[in-house]
């Protein structure tokens, strides 16, 4: 009996199929970030407690770190709790037709169908 040629055909469709799956297990590997990582992109605001600024036309906004995003209190008087957007970053907040975007000492108040108003510390 020569038992080489029905194992060999055997062998190599189960060497293939154990290639395939190490080389998708690998990409796979490649797209999951590890807690270190995770903690790494989930950058802060450079101020802890409520901060005051100074805006345009003597207007002033007060903007307060939350877990996830900021509360605002706009130049205009409107408060409002606004998410990260995209979440787990912290310069760029916003929902609906609000917007704040928070650039070293300077933040910009920004609201659908109206000018923006430049705010400083």
């Amino acid at each position: 009996m020569n038992f080489q040629e029905p194992t060999l055909p055997w062998l190599r469709r189960c060497g293939l199929v154990s290639l395939l799956f190490a080389v998708c297990a690998a990409a796979l590997a490649g797209c999951v970030a590890t807690p270190n990582e995770r903690a790494a992109g989930k950058s802060k605001l450079a101020f802890t407690g409520p901060v005051k600024l100074s805006c345009d036309d003597g207007m002033q906004m007060t903007i307060t770190p939350r877990s996830g995003g900021i509360s605002v209190v706009s130049p205009r008087g409107v408060e409002l709790d606004l998410p990260a957007s995209p979440p787990g970053q912290s310069v760029r907040f916003g929902e609906g037709l609000y917007a704040v975007v928070i650039e070293g000492g300077e933040a910009l108040w920004m609201v659908s169908g109206k000018v923006p108003i430049t705010c400083r510390r």
